[in-house]
C-alpha cells in the first residue's frame, strides 16, 4: 500500500538579511540587496523553481535583475571557487573535497539550506516495475544486478514479470547533484557508479530518454517530478521506493515521493537545496539567497513540490 497525505504549510516571515562573512567581488558601489544585476548559476536539477524563484525576487524588486546560468551541480562550484559566480544554488551541499579547497584559502562560505529536495526514480510506463527496492538500487549502482529479473526486492506491477534485459541509469550531466548523491550513498569515498550508464545535458532529455527506454531508469528532483504531474504526463512512472527489503529492520512497504514523506523522513531519496556566495550580505547575491529563505520565496519551493526548510510544517491526516 502507498502512503499519502495531504501538507499544509505555516508560513513564518523571516528577516530579509542573513548573517555571514565572505569575500566581495565584483558588485558595483550602487548596487544593493534588493537592486542591481548579477548572474546566478544555478544547478540544473532545479531549473523549475529557480526559474520560478528568480521571476518572483524580480516582481518584488523591480529594480533587480538576475540572469540565471543552469550547469551541473560541480560546474556551478568549480565557478563559485574561481570567483566566476557570484552566487550558486545546487542541489547538494558542499563535498569535504570542496570544502578543504575553501580551507586552504582561509575564507568563510556559509551554507544556505534552503530546502529539502526529494529524488525521483523514473522509468517508462511500458516498463513493469511498479515499486524499486533500495537495496536493489544499491546492487544496481555497483554493478552487481544488471538484469531487471535480478531484483529481488522489487515489484512488478500486478500480473507482469520482469524481463532479463539489461538495466541503464540515465542522470543529468556528470558530475550531477543527483548522481553525487547516489554516489554518496551507495559507494566509497572516490568511487562512481557503475554499470550500463546514460548521461544528458538537462533534465529534459533525460525524461526524453527514459520515455522511449522500457529498461532505463532515469533520476528527477522533485520540481521536475511536480512539472510531470501537472501535464498529466503519463508515459513517465515515478517508481515508489521500498526503503527495507523483508531481511532488515525498516519500513518494507513502497513510500511515494511526495513532500510529506520527506518532512517525516520516510522517502529515502532526498538533497538538500543549498546556496552559496562569497559576497557581503548587502549585495544582490545575498538579497538572492535570503530572498529563498523568506516566506515568499519557501511558497515558491512548496509550490513544487519541495520541502521549504525554514517553514514550519503541520501535517493534516486525510478526512
Amino acid at each position: 500500500m502507498k502512503l499519502r497525505l495531504l501538507v499544509t504549510l505555516a508560513i513564518v516571515s523571516i528577516g530579509g538579511s542573513l548573517l555571514g562573512c565572505g569575500k566581495s567581488s565584483q558588485n558595483p558601489s550602487s548596487e544593493t540587496a534588493t537592486s542591481g544585476t548579477f548572474q546566478l548559476v544555478a544547478d540544473e536539477a532545479l531549473k523549475p523553481v529557480v526559474d520560478s524563484l528568480a521571476d518572483g525576487f524580480i516582481k518584488e524588486n523591480p529594480n533587480a535583475k538576475v540572469i540565471v546560468k543552469y550547469v551541473s551541480a560541480a560546474e556551478a562550484v568549480r565557478e563559485l571557487l574561481n570567483r566566476d559566480a557570484r552566487a550558486v544554488i545546487i542541489d547538494r551541499t558542499l563535498t569535504p573535497e570542496e570544502r578543504a579547497v575553501i580551507q586552504k584559502d582561509s575564507v568563510q562560505l556559509p551554507d544556505f539550506m534552503i530546502a529539502e529536495d526529494g529524488i525521483g526514480c523514473i522509468v517508462s510506463n511500458k516498463n513493469p516495475a511498479a515499486a524499486l527496492a533500495l537495496s536493489d538500487l544499491r546492487t544496481i549502482v555497483t554493478n552487481e544486478t544488471k538484469t531487471w529479473t535480478g531484483l529481488a526486492h522489487s515489484i512488478p506491477d500486478p500480473g507482469k514479470t520482469f524481463s532479463n534485459t539489461d538495466i541503464s541509469l540515465v542522470f543529468p550531466a556528470y558530475p550531477s547533484s543527483m548522481e553525487s548523491i547516489i554516489d554518496s550513498m551507495f559507494l566509497g569515498p572516490g568511487k562512481v557508479t557503475q554499470g550500463h550508464i546514460r548521461r544528458f545535458s538537462t533534465t529534459d532529455s533525460v525524461i526524453a530518454y527514459v520515455r522511449q527506454d522500457p529498461n532505463a531508469i532515469g533520476f528527477i528532483g522533485s520540481a521536475w517530478n511536480h512539472l510531470l504531474e501537472s501535464t498529466g504526463d503519463s508515459s513517465i512512472k515515478v517508481l515508489p521506493i521500498i526503503p527495507a527489503d523483508s531481511s532488515s529492520r525498516g519500513i518494507t512497504q513502497p513510500i511515494i515521493l511526495n513532500m510529506v514523506y520527506v518532512y517525516q523522513g520516510l522517502y529515502p531519496l532526498t538533497a538538500t537545496v543549498t546556496g552559496y556566495s562569497f559576497e557581503s550580505p548587502n549585495t544582490l547575491p545575498r538579497g538572492f539567497l535570503a530572498y529563498a529563505m523568506t516566506a515568499h520565496g519557501q511558497i515558491v519551493f512548496k509550490n513544487f513540490e519541495v520541502l521549504p526548510k525554514t517553514q514550519i510544517i503541520r501535517i493534516v491526516p486525510p478526512k
